[in-house]
């Protein structure tokens, strides 16, 4: 292959794992110098952003409860990732930082404001994670009693896109001037109002944002289901998702890749990040050994595995046999994380819910296992066999140790083989992204 592979890492602004054994004594979550740590490994290993989810509110889908969402610190307890993100930036000086907001409980003038606003501070390095909120907690924290369906809600974002685009775009790139001796800051033919009128929102404009380093926020997103692949291959620039094995990677880059081409753009212009968290060890036993531990979670991360599941998808797990096959479900039927379960399910495999919470909880998506040198060939041969474009890294923001393992070990294998960049050659976020 000839283009270099991309690394995010992906995380949130929350208690996952603040209990753990990999957790250390004094550990606290709550504090930037955990991420900021992990940020600066990151990019000592030349990863192109660091991604920080969010949720708005505590869900009470698994078991009819918010009990065990509080008690063990689960899925829900978030504080604001876009706070974290500007405090990752200060710290950092290439890798880019990223921000889930929701397009359903954020008004379109306020997200284009802020992230342009961050775009300024940190010089062009901020993405925006796009999501369109499935937890029904979150509208009721708002004051909105129903969500829409799945399909509506992106609806409704594709309007909420073009909104802030026009924003975005209504200062023209030479607008400002700024001219001590003349006395002149901007050219007023070069802004404009852009009088918006929607199905949904109006604005009337301009932003009072100068036009940023990036134009826009660079676009992120997770579509998985059909109407969220045509949302991610319309607006954004890069998409994160998860897949098993090599030909459910494949099905879904060719997927995305043309349904791009369909909108009107070239594939190179969206980049695949599949979600992984491979198993290193020095040597195989090594490797062998922690995939062994990580396929035997205590029944406190068995269950915290059920809730995160029953919160992304709105549906509570808990009503069915852990060790039986879970029924099928339309996906439909699904408000969020509506390819979680055919992640699972296939016509040859009808995996217990228990298997799927196991994985879930090992988090290490295809497989991934073996020495830095047999993880580096890993990851070369699916970009390979899939087209490639990266590997975004899931690691808990407290675990500096496996980060530090993975860049340390596994990045340098990739440098020496042409596949990782040495050092950062782009000014902002994008450059870094569209790097070949």
């Amino acid at each position: 292959m000839s283009n270099k592979i991309h690394f995010g890492w992906f995380t949130e602004y929350g208690p996952i794992g603040w209990n753990g054994p990999d957790a250390a004594e004094g550990y606290d979550w709550r504090q930037p110098e955990v991420y900021q740590k992990m940020a600066a490994i990151c990019e000592r290993g030349r990863f192109d952003f660091a991604l920080f989810a969010d949720h708005l509110g505590i869900t009470s889908t698994y078991q009819d409860s918010l009990d065990n969402y509080i008690r063990y610190g689960l899925n829900g307890i978030n504080h604001d990732s876009t706070m974290l993100a500007a405090m990752v930036a200060a710290s950092t000086k290439h890798l880019g930082v990223g921000t889930t907001i929701s397009t359903s409980l954020t008004a379109p003038y306020q997200l284009a404001r802020q992230t342009a606003s961050l775009d300024h501070l940190t010089k062009g390095r901020v993405a925006w994670n796009i999501v369109t909120t499935a937890n029904i907690a979150g509208f009721k924290n708002y004051g909105i009693e129903e969500m829409k369906d799945h399909d509506a809600r992106y609806d409704q974002a594709d309007e909420y896109m073009e909104l802030c685009s026009r924003l975005w775009s209504s200062w023209e790139p030479d607008a400002v001037i700024m001219d001590r001796e003349s006395g002149i800051f901007a050219d007023p033919a070069k802004v404009h109002r852009i009088n918006f009128e929607g199905e949904y929102y109006k604005s009337q404009g301009p932003l009072n944002v100068l036009p940023t380093p990036q134009g826009r926020p660079t676009l992120i997103q997770a579509g998985s289901s059909a109407r969220g692949k045509d949302f991610a291959a319309r607006w954004a620039d890069a998409v994160i998702v998860a897949k098993h094995n090599l030909d459910d990677m494949k099905r879904y880059y060719d997927d995305l890749k043309g349904r791009a081409v369909k909108m009107g753009r070239h594939p190179d212009e969206l980049k695949i990040f599949f979600i992984i968290k491979p198993v290193v060890g020095a040597t195989e036993e090594i490797a062998a050994q922690r995939q062994q531990l990580r396929m035997n979670p205590t029944d406190m991360e068995l269950h915290a595995a059920l809730a995160a599941m029953s919160s992304r998808m709105s549906v509570d797990l808990s009503k069915y046999e852990l060790d039986e096959p879970v029924p099928t479900m339309s996906e439909k039927s699904i408000q969020g994380g509506q390819t979680t379960l055919s992640r699972y399910q296939t016509a040859e495999k009808r995996p217990t819910l228990r298997e799927m919470a196991t994985e879930e909880s090992a988090g290490n998506k295809a497989n991934i296992i073996g020495t830095p040198e047999q993880v580096a060939a890993q990851l070369e041969e699916i970009m390979t066999q899939v087209g490639g474009d990266g590997f975004v890294v899931r690691v808990d923001a407290h675990d500096h140790g496996y980060m530090e393992e993975f860049v340390d070990t596994v990045i340098p294998v990739l440098q020496d083989r042409g596949l990782v960049r040495r050092e950062y050659t782009g000014k902002t976020l994008r450059d870094n992204l569209f790097e070949s």
